[in-house]
Formats: structure tokens, sequence, C-alpha cells
């Protein structure tokens, strides 16, 4: 790849590690949601995946699971660091400036509207499924361990949410360090303890032997073939990743956090990382209780490292304490994904209007929160009516749209960007 080699050779190379954990707490904050904390994301797309209307077959995916989480991190890092390095060359900081300059550089940019058209289609859509998920994954929690009406709970979580996202993009960023401790210290406390346990009682080999039993019939029936099954999982790592990579808009605006490379390749590298040892950590967790999980999953249940904690580590006190963790750290988890995917929709709205109506820098940034604030208000009512159809469909169909749609509108445009390769922007100017 080329990318950078004839780029200016003045540019600043010491990494700024305070920009580091900024944008490692907005990338880890953005992916781990509240379907990653409760364990239904990992368990639809990595054990029980439930078809996608005849396009993939319906199949339990097995010890396949173990290393699906490896193959993300490696897709989200490759694609992640080019887009935000390109973000940052050529200064697009919202994703409709960015995917006009995206697609003019391949096919003579006759795909470049087209893509905008529909990755703006494909955002918002997401935004719908992300912010419904907030609230159904941190409602069912707190449902389930509190006993108030969902109803209830789903409403508490969208008026959090909206006083959050009001105060705009500075707001966002300082939460999201802060948020991101609070979800990285409740998952390894409840995680860990866990793993430690499932591993050395040997639950994990007994499930795992459970999983392997349910493919080798599956092989003997003549379902489908080991290398089929294979693919299968490696199809379902890809969309997990996909869905993970739409929420991009959410965060290509911090793009101008960095003023160097080496500054961004420690971000995004320490983000992957971060990201697929939580995720590896809870695919485990969830393998090692994969009979009850099931059991839990044919149920209706939604939340299912409440099953991890109930069947692990611990007597009755250490399990109370778990439990209520489990409802902290899916709560922030859902709140911090839900505010910094709406404020990227703002930033994408509130740069559109500004530009259309020839306002004023100053004057747009006078009226900026109040714009924000009605905008936020706007999908906390939408997305909280669409909560209501319950986590599971959200997560199993909707999610699984943007993944096939990001193909076309950021996966595959992002590897042709690579492959051209451009020239390092002039960050000795920054």
């Amino acid at each position: 790849m080329s990318n950078g080699i004839a780029g200016n050779r003045n540019q600043t190379s010491g990494v700024d590690w305070k920009t580091v954990v900024v944008f490692v707490s907005i990338a880890f904050s953005s992916q781990c949601g509240g379907g990653f904390a409760a364990g239904s994301t990992p368990w639809s797309y990595f054990f029980m995946n439930t078809g996608f209307y005849g396009m993939l077959p319906k199949v339990t995916q097995s010890y396949f699971c173990l290393f699906m989480p490896l193959v993300v991190a490696a897709i989200n890092c490759f694609i992640i660091y080019f887009f935000m390095k390109f973000a940052m060359d050529f200064k697009t900081f919202d994703y409709g400036e960015f995917l006009k300059k995206y697609g003019s550089r391949f096919l003579g940019g006759r795909f470049a509207k087209p893509m905008q058209v529909v990755y703006e289609f494909n955002f918002n859509w997401l935004l719908i499924v992300c912010m419904a998920l907030a609230y159904s994954s941190s409602g069912s929690a707190l449902a389930e361990l509190s006993g108030m009406p969902y109803l209830i709970t789903t409403l508490a979580v969208g008026i959090i949410m909206f006083l959050l996202c009001m105060k705009g993009a500075g707001l966002v960023r300082k939460n999201a360090v802060f948020m991101s401790a609070v979800i990285f210290i409740t998952l390894l406390a409840i995680h860990v303890p866990n793993l430690i346990y499932n591993i050395s009682c040997g639950r994990l080999t007994r499930e795992l032997g459970v999983m392997g039993e349910s493919l080798n019939q599956g092989i003997a029936s003549g379902a489908g073939s080991f290398l089929s099954y294979l693919l299968t999982a490696l199809c379902w790592a890809y969309i997990f990743s996909g869905q993970n990579l739409g929420g991009f808009g959410a965060y290509v605006n911090h793009a101008q956090l960095f003023k160097n490379k080496s500054t961004l390749r420690w971000s995004v590298v320490l983000s992957v990382i971060l990201n697929w040892i939580f995720l590896e950590i809870t695919v485990v967790n969830l393998a090692a209780n994969y009979s009850e999980v099931l059991e839990g999953w044919k149920a209706g249940k939604a939340v299912y490292t409440i099953l991890v904690v109930q069947n692990g580590f611990g007597g009755e006190q250490v399990k109370a304490v778990l439990l209520t963790l489990i409802t902290i750290s899916i709560f922030f988890a859902t709140i911090s994904t839900a505010i910094n995917y709406a404020q990227g929709f703002n930033d994408r709205v509130l740069n559109w209007y500004q530009k259309k109506t020839g306002e004023s820098t100053q004057a747009a940034e006078a009226k900026r929160n109040k714009r924000g604030a009605l905008l936020t208000l706007f999908y906390i009512i939408l997305t909280w009516g669409v909560s209501q159809v319950g986590l599971t469909s959200l997560v199993s169909k909707g999610l699984t749209l943007v993944s096939y749609i990001n193909l076309f509108t950021l996966i595959i445009p992002t590897v042709i960007n690579a492959v051209i390769g451009w020239r390092d922007g002039d960050y000795s100017k920054e």
C-alpha cells in the first residue's frame, strides 16, 4: 500500500497520549454497547444466529465462537485506521463530506453521491436501532433485576440520554473517558472471576463438548459440512464487525483530535485490542454457560450476563454485588453508545444546515447546543417507540441489515482507497 509514502516530511511525530486515552475511551464506549454488555449481541452473532431472511442459514456456531472475536478485531483495525487517517488528512470531519471525498477517488467519482445517500440512510437506521437497543438492553436489565416495569425503565434511560446529548461533542468526549472507565471496571469485575472459575472447574471444556456435539450432529445429518459451518462463522464475524463499523459517522468528527500518524496508530490499535479482549472474555463466559443461556434464549430472556453470574463464581452475596455491577455496566454502555451516535448525527445535520443557510460560524456555534437538543429530543422520542419492539428482533435483523449495506458504502471503498493511497496531510500546520 502506498498510503503516506509521499507525504509531508515535517509532520510532528510525538505521541499525544492524552488524545490516545480520549479516542480509546470514545471507541470503547461506542462499540461496547448495551447489547455487548448484556451478552445478547455476541450471542446472536457468535452462537445462535437467527439467519437473515433466508440469505444466511440458521446454525449454532459451536466452538467457532472462540476465534470469531479475533476476526472482528482484525477487520476493525484495518478499516478504522484508514478511514480515520483519511478524515485527518483531508479534514473531512462529518460523515457527509467524508463520503463525498472518499467516493470521489475511484471510478471517476460516480459512486460518491450514491455512497453518501445510502450511508445516510444506513447511519440513521443504525442510530435508530442502537438508541432503541440502549433502551431495550438497559431497560431489560433494570426490569429483570429490580422488578420495575419495562416501560418506566426505558423512559428513565431516555431522559438521561437527552440531558447528556444536548450539550454537544465536548461533553460527549469528557463523558466518554468517565463512562469507559466505569464500563471497564464493572466488566472486569464481572467477567474475570467468572472466566477463571469457568476454566478451572472444567465448565468451559464441558460446554464446548456440548456445542461440538451439536456441530457433529448437523454434519452427520447432512445439514452442512465443517467447511460450510466455518465459512458461515466467518461471515457472521464480518457482520458483527460491519455493524460496529457502521457507526464511524459517530466518531469521524473526532479525527480532528489527531495531529500525527503516531498518535492515530496507537489510538486505533489500543482501542481495537481493548474491544477484542472484552469481547473475547464475554464470549468465553457465554460459551461456558452455553446450555443455560440457550434455555434463557428460548425463554425470551435478553440479558445473558445475568445467567453467567448466577451460574458462576462466588456465593449469594458476591453474586448480588456482581448482578448490581451488570446493571451499572449495561446502563453506562448503552448510554455512552447512544450519545456518541446521536452526537455524530447532530454534527452532520447542523453542519449541513449551516452551509445551506450561509450562516456565519459564530452564529451557528451560538445556537448549536439548542438545535442539537431539539434534534436529540426528536430521536429520543422516535427510538423510544422503536425500543418497545424488544431487543432480540432489533439485534437479529436491524444490525445485520446495517452490515450488508456497509460492505458497499464503507468496507470495499476503504480497501480500494487503501490500495490507491494518498499523501499525508501537512500536520506541521496544525
